[in-house]
């Protein structure tokens, strides 16, 4: 530990009346966390993907099942032409997204931080069933501002990334990380606020667009 830290925590322990931790009880507290406890989970019986689905929806994005990733390149064209948009967007760099035979009316480009493209394509690591909530971490091929900055995000996954619920997820990326990522990001459907009068607004600190496709 540090030496700015351990002072912070030692003068937030003298005025607590607290003394150091011994040995023991520091160990007890360490297997405590390793064990990661679950509490009370809610019950649901509707399957994982379906409910994965309403959970979206309800939170306002949209969403579509695709039986391959061969798919994916024609359901993105009739997305951009949906939302009446120019047909390019920049893609994140990880393997399952490269892989996507893209139509040559699609203008696909590498992300650069700062640009003002107006939609994005990343894949996520997990999505969450019980909540609709979909995992995205950061890494070399996969920047934060990707989720973030263009207006209109689309996210790909697969059947088999789903889980059905947030401490399922939790240990399914410890199991995975040797190292945590610098960044996890839990979306639930596009930006929006409420803040101003109680009137919804999108795009608030995000996109005013989410769109998931669930291949599989």
């Amino acid at each position: 530990m540090n030496g700015a830290r351990e002072q912070i925590l030692t003068q937030i322990r003298s005025a607590l009346g607290r003394a150091e931790l011994d040995s023991a009880r520091t160990e007890e507290l360490r297997q405590r966390i390793a064990r990661h406890p679950r509490h009370i989970e809610p019950a649901f019986d509707e399957p994982a993907p379906l409910r994965f689905r309403q959970k979206l929806e309800a939170a306002q994005a949209s969403f579509a099942a695709l039986d391959s990733l061969a798919q994916v390149g024609s359901e993105v064209e009739a997305y951009l032409d949906q939302a009446g948009l120019a047909k390019r967007l920049v893609v994140a760099g990880d393997e399952l997204l490269q892989s996507i035979d893209w139509p040559a009316s699609i203008d696909v480009r590498p992300w650069v931080a700062g640009s003002d493209e107006r939609v994005s394509l990343t894949s996520a690591r997990l999505g969450i069933a019980e909540t609709g909530t979909l995992m995205l971490l950061s890494g070399e091929n996969n920047p934060t501002s990707l989720n973030f900055l263009p207006d209109y995000h689309v996210v790909v996954l697969t059947a088999d990334q789903l889980v059905l619920r947030m401490e399922d997820a939790w240990d399914s990326l410890r199991s995975c990380c040797v190292e945590m990522p610098r960044t996890v990001n839990f979306i639930s459907g596009p930006s929006k606020t409420a803040d101003v009068e109680q009137t919804v607004e999108y795009g608030a600190h995000g996109p005013r667009c989410l769109h998931v496709i669930l291949v599989g």
